[in-house]
């Protein structure tokens, strides 16, 4: 599955008719954010949460306030046939270089379409994946609760003295691990959420957290297996970006090498009493590598 996202309106008219050098838009973007304007406000994303919640049909639009105060208008277009990734005819590759417009440099929340591929073969049915996801995950879980890195997070947990208890645990862009067990990377999400769930009970049976420390998780790359097997586990399934508006100074946020920018919408958005993310690791020049989850950094309030 692929996301589309078409081009706006802005202020009713086109975007593309309207559009700053781009010297212009870095000073203008560096200048409001200094100034203290922040780029992700919590009000924007509630306001676009509250729209996607509609009952949305092919010919509405949801509109979103940009960073210079702009309206920015994303057409629904559900249900419409789109070309994707048209092979090059010289190379035999696909073309997957995705551009920013600067007509767009002030609108720091796009909206995009879910796509299927015309003639794609549906989920596999989800019974068996269920069983043998709940089971990958128990495993995964098992094995990290003897880890010496579950040993150093519950340590340095155990060393802080918090103002507020925390009530929610929340995983940003932690992975789809199902149904394709075998894939690259399943086992390193599946590592993450196992450390979402040790985190949830280890707060609840210390001082740290509430009686019920409710644990929630943001990808839209789940798969409806992955989402069953969350289920089950009791992790509740959050849509974009519901994640990020559960934030506040109860909460533990977890993020490790998302692709999208979680540092920058918490730090617009929020104040979590415990930030857990990874830092990255220079290896290759041209390849940043994530350390492992021994070597998380812990920040807390």
């Amino acid at each position: 599955m692929h996301a589309w996202i078409d081009r706006p309106l802005r202020d009713g008219k086109d975007a593309d008719e309207w559009e700053p050098t781009e010297s212009e838009a870095i000073a203008n973007i560096d200048r409001w954010y200094q100034a203290g304007r922040p780029l992700f406000p919590r009000d924007s994303l509630q306001d676009v949460r509250d729209q996607l919640r509609k009952s949305l049909k092919k010919g509405d639009s949801i509109y979103v306030k940009a960073f210079d105060g702009s309206m920015y208008e994303w057409p629904v277009k559900t249900g419409d046939i789109k070309t994707l990734w048209e092979p090059d005819d010289d190379t035999g590759e696909e073309k997957r270089v995705e551009w920013m417009l600067l007509s767009q440099a002030y609108c720091s929340v796009g909206i995009g379409h879910w796509m299927t591929r015309v003639g794609q073969e549906p989920e596999p049915g989800p019974l068996g994946d269920l069983n043998s996801g709940l089971e990958f995950l128990d495993t995964t879980l098992r094995g990290w609760e003897g880890s010496e890195p579950w040993r150093d997070i519950k340590s340095t947990l155990s060393s802080l003295n918090l103002d507020t208890k925390i009530a929610k645990v929340i995983g940003m862009a932690c992975g789809s691990f199902t149904p394709t067990l075998e894939c690259c990377g399943s086992t390193r999400s599946a590592v993450q959420h196992a450390l979402l769930l040790t985190m949830k009970t280890f707060l609840q049976e210390c001082n740290l957290g509430t009686g019920e420390v409710a644990c929630y998780v943001q990808d839209p790359g789940y798969s409806k297996t992955d989402r069953l097997v969350l289920e089950k586990s009791d992790i509740k399934v959050l849509e974009d970006p519901e994640g990020f508006l559960e934030m506040d100074d109860a909460s533990l946020v977890f993020s490790c090498g998302p692709n999208i920018c979680v540092k920058e919408i918490v730090a617009d958005i929020a104040r979590p009493s415990i930030l857990i993310w990874c830092t990255v690791k220079e290896e290759d020049p041209e390849h940043a590598l994530y350390v492992s989850l021994a070597s998380m950094t812990v920040l807390f309030g």
